[in-house]
């Protein structure tokens, strides 16, 4: 039996869109814990898409390293 197991993907980015925070708490970004502007998404395979928030300067940041690869 495993305690705590991680499941290691390999996350594509894949686009950025506007974040619409429909909650009342606030979400924060991922990077520097500031609100959050923008979600981007990672193809991880199988069909599933992860979604990740950041603020405005964080997603260029991630937005950048993306188009990179």
């Amino acid at each position: 039996m495993v305690a705590h197991g991680y499941l290691m993907m390999n996350r594509i980015f894949s686009s950025i869109r506007t974040h619409n925070n429909l909650s009342s708490s606030p979400a924060l970004c991922k990077s520097c814990g500031q609100p959050a502007t923008k979600d981007a998404l990672f193809d991880v395979g199988n069909g599933i898409a992860v979604v990740e928030r950041y603020c405005d300067p964080c997603a260029k940041t991630v937005e950048n390293r993306g188009s990179a690869s």
